[in-house]
Parts: C-alpha cells; structure tokens; sequence
C-alpha cells in the first residue's frame, strides 16, 4: 500500500513540473499574440487582409519576412514585419501587382545551414502564424522549403503566399502579364485560388473548343458557312458576356461612390455610360 502512495505522490510531483514547465511557454505566446495584434492595430490594418511570406527584398535587404497585405482603392499596402525591428509600411498601386514572373529557389537556409535571421528569430507566434503561407515539405532531413516562387509587381513571394496576392487583389488571370516560365506547375503548385484557376480552365476550354470547332468545320467543304457563322456567334456571345461584366463592374463602381443618379441615368442612356467608362479608366 505504501509503494502506492508513494507513486501516486512522484506521479503528482511529476505532472505539477510539467504543469509549471508548460506555462510559461502559454504566457510567452500570449504576450507575442497581444504584440502581434497591437502592431495590427497601430498600423491600421483591417479586417479584410492576408498574410504572406516575402521571400526577399531587396529594398529593404530581407529574406523570408512575414508581412501582411491589403488594398485600400486602388493602393496596395504591406506591412512587412521584421524580426526585432520596427515594422515597415509601405505602399504602391495596384496596377504595379499585374506583372508574374518566376523566380528561382530562394532557400530558408544559408550555405552553412543556419536559418535566414528574418525568420530564425521571428517570435513563435509569427511563425506559427505564417508557417502556411511558405510552402514548406517535410523530407527525410527535416523540413524542405525549398519551392516554387514567383514574382507578383515587385514582390516576391512562395506559391501559398502568390494565392493570398491574388485573393488580395481579386481579378481574374487574363488581367496579369504572365512571363512565368512554367503555367502548368502554377497551376498545380497552389499558387492560384481554385476558383481563379477554375475561371481560368473554363476560358481556356471555351477557346480550345471554338478553335477545334473551326477546324472541324472547315474541313467539311458544305458547312464552311455554317461553320463560320458559329464560330462567329461563339465570339459574340463572348464579347457580349464580357461588355455586361464591365457595365455590371461600372455599376458597382457607382453605387460605392454613392452616385445614383448617375447610375439610374447609366441605366439608359448608353452615351453617358460611355462617358462613366472613360472615367472610370
């Protein structure tokens, strides 16, 4: 009976260590958590923002910094939160993000094996935080990071971070100049929302079937007019689809600015609807 007790007792003993052990590690991220969430505040940023990793800067000379994007109108900002110093705010248009392009390898690690010291010393909580958003794998020696990266503007990023950049800007793959030298592993990677890459294959299924449609009916010497006639109604429908989107695009445009009288006018008068479109250029 004695041996139980005094078991029960080292048990206890043991658990009430690792019970004080553990708190402090639970107090330590909760102040980095308060931290985070004040620099958030400080900064003005808003609800509606993401989160991303910059694989470097050479503006601001980092590797692998955690930093945080939205759009006011038509201005980008990043809030660039660097490891034990100040954080950096910074802004440009949004016509400025309309440029892809690949970019290679831009390791985790240095030559020797150390961590980049943007990352290294991030707190946990930032870490934990924007782990998702780096693209990291597990392999045999650890963990791989190691990806794809791409350039969005002027801003470089890992395929997960590239998704959040898109979402941030919201339009759709035929809006970029793409130079990335391989579409197809962009569009495997993770660095397109599924419903932009979905929009995306849909377009590019419509135009494959209207250009084998054409051919097919070009070999067939009887129906080459009929053939044509769809295949120009095909162009229509895409045009005519196309021009309601950017009145629907105008009118959304309208009624945030608050101006309804132009918008009913809009409505009706498709000469005024001319005029909005070159203003809103």
């Amino acid at each position: 009976m004695e041996y139980i007790v005094t078991a029960l007792v080292v048990i206890a003993c043991i658990i009430l260590v690792v019970v004080k052990k553990q708190q402090p590690t639970e107090d330590k991220l909760e102040k980095q958590k308060r931290e985070y969430e004040e620099i958030l505040k400080v900064n003005n940023v808003p609800e509606e923002h993401h989160k991303i990793v910059v694989g470097q800067s050479k503006v601001y000379n980092i590797y692998n910094c955690p930093a945080i994007v939205w759009k006011e109108e038509n201005m980008v900002k990043t809030l660039y939160l660097r490891a034990n110093a100040k954080p950096i705010l910074a802004e440009q248009e949004e016509e400025d993000y309309l440029f892809l392009a690949s970019q290679p390898y831009v390791d985790f690690l240095r030559f020797d094996g150390t961590e980049y010291p943007d990352w290294a010393v991030q707190p946990e909580y930032i870490k934990e935080m924007f782990m998702p958003y780096v693209n990291s794998s597990v392999s045999k020696g650890g963990i791989d990071y190691k990806k794809n990266m791409y350039w969005i503007g002027t801003t470089c990023v890992y395929a997960a971070s590239m998704a959040e950049m898109f979402k941030m800007l919201g339009r759709p793959l035929k809006d970029y100049t793409n130079m990335v030298d391989n579409k197809k592993e962009m569009a495997k990677d993770g660095s397109i929302p599924e419903d932009m890459l979905e929009e995306y294959r849909k377009e590019k299924a419509a135009k494959k079937e209207a250009s084998e449609f054409i051919k097919e009916e070009e070999k067939k010497d009887k129906n080459a007019v009929d053939g044509m006639e769809k295949a120009i109604q095909v162009i229509r429908d895409s045009e005519r689809k196309s021009a309601e989107k950017a009145i629907n695009a105008l009118y959304a445009k309208l009624l945030a600015d608050k101006r309804f009288e132009d918008l009913e006018k809009a409505t009706k008068d498709e000469e005024f609807r001319k005029q909005l479109f070159e203003e809103y250029k």
